[in-house]
């Protein structure tokens, strides 16, 4: 049985995350996404609201972890309308490690993702880490 399109869009997503394939990455989120990133005291936390701000999180992201974040995509499930991406995010930040499982649900419309809800195994690690 074929992957769904949608599951593939996704994988291909992480991969041009890790290849930091910009032009890849503008493939798949729309240019009025909204992606939500869990904490309170984290400099991650929020809503990320637009393409531009989508990619300054992004850069934050490697930013804040020195350049030592990468993800190791475990599997994927999607649908029509919504896909789940599985996996693994780690970095290092001065004397901080983060290792955490992390779940992607994103609502896609027309091949695009418009809401990408981010959520994470251990929320206080992560708050922590990113604060």
């Amino acid at each position: 049985m074929a992957e769904h399109p949608n599951a593939t869009r996704i994988r291909s997503l992480f991969a041009a995350f890790r290849s930091g394939d910009v032009a890849a990455i503008e493939e798949v989120i729309a240019e009025d996404a909204v992606w939500h990133f869990p904490g309170r005291d984290g400099r991650l936390a929020g809503a990320h609201r637009g393409r531009a701000a989508i990619f300054a999180f992004l850069g934050r992201v490697m930013a804040l972890s020195d350049g030592t974040f990468e993800l190791e995509l475990e599997d994927v499930l999607a649908g029509d309308e919504r896909a789940v991406a599985l996996f693994h995010g780690r970095a290092r930040r001065g004397d901080k490690a983060l290792d955490n499982p992390t779940c992607l649900v994103v609502r896609l419309e027309d091949g695009k993702a418009v809401a990408i809800h981010e959520f994470v195994w251990n929320l206080f690690e992560v708050d922590d880490f990113w604060s």
